[in-house]
């Protein structure tokens, strides 16, 4: 009898299944919960504030808003809390590489972006006083180049 199924291996399918729910039952539901989630996805990764400053004006500024467009996205199609969105954020950042102080310094932009469904430069500007006194630095240095026998 080569195709029964005797009660031995019954009850130890049965045990099995048990003991594989037990310990991984969690870990299954919450992928299955999450597995149609958006991951986190930009154009340009930098990885540590002192990079992230010596970018341009409109180079920052295009990249804080896809940083922003990426948040609401989240917040709307996850439907996440403003304030988990931003702490999500910051988690995908850093297990990107990006360095903690410039992932948590985007969770400003990414928290104003969810409440208000948009990205205000200005506001960063505010938030963020060492990047404007970089960029008029930046601007200066960048106007072009200055010839030998050119008055200052």
């Amino acid at each position: 009898m080569s195709g029964s199924l005797d009660i031995g291996k019954l009850v130890t399918i049965v045990m099995l299944f048990f003991i594989g729910a037990y310990f991984f039952s969690d870990k299954v539901m919450f992928w299955y919960e999450h597995k149609e989630d958006m991951s986190l996805n930009l154009s340009k990764t930098v990885y540590t504030k002192d990079d992230f400053e010596n970018f341009l004006v409109d180079e920052q500024q295009s990249l804080l808003a896809e940083v922003a467009n990426v948040c609401i996205n989240k917040h709307y199609i996850d439907k996440l809390s403003c304030e988990d969105t931003t702490y999500w954020l910051a988690r995908s950042l850093e297990k990107k590489g990006v360095d903690t102080e410039l992932a948590i310094e985007w969770m400003k932009p990414c928290s104003y972006a969810c409440s208000n469904g948009k990205f205000d430069a200005a506001l960063y500007e505010k938030m963020n006083p060492i990047t404007k006194k970089k960029s008029a630095k930046k601007t200066k240095e960048y106007e072009g180049t200055k010839w030998i026998w050119e008055e200052d």
